[in-house]
């Protein structure tokens, strides 16, 4: 299907989502002809097409936040939370995002989990990038620090 229309992957349906948003949706769909490793599979098959695809949104939600909003279970918790780091390795800058913080205590435990660590890495890289990156004179914080004895 991909090959005879590559951009139908570009197209919301009429209820704003796109295919990576159906995809994610049936990971908490159990079907006889489908398995949950299929709704993986197809996630990163739609991120490898089009790296513009991380970035669809539904109803004004990140993939990402799309996906740690649904009800996950025993049975599907496994391939949610593969869909869960496929998304992020993709885009992390969407765990950023005020409305996947704000929602967390909704999701289940091992999706908060998965968020409060990769939050915590965010942080953390983020502090290093600045603490790395020079001013516009070519001084790190650490060398302004010392010009004005900061103990």
């Amino acid at each position: 299907f991909y090959k005879l229309y590559p951009d139908a992957i570009n197209h919301a349906a009429t209820n704003g989502a796109y295919p990576i948003h159906t995809a994610i949706l049936c990971v908490t769909k159990k079907r006889k002809s489908f398995s949950l490793l299929d709704s993986v599979d197809i996630v990163k098959f739609l991120l490898e097409c089009d790296p513009n695809v991380k970035l669809q949104k539904v109803r004004g939600n990140s993939s990402l936040h799309y996906a740690c909003r649904k009800r996950y279970n025993d049975s599907n918790i496994e391939a949610a939370l593969e869909v869960l780091q496929t998304i992020y390795d993709a885009h992390p800058e969407a765990i950023e995002e005020n409305r996947i913080e704000s929602t967390i205590h909704r999701y289940h435990q091992q999706v908060r989990a998965f968020i409060n660590s990769q939050l915590v890495y965010s942080r953390q890289a983020k502090d290093h990038h600045v603490m790395t990156t020079p001013d516009g004179n070519g001084r790190l914080p650490l060398h302004i620090a010392l010009q004005n004895n900061v103990r």
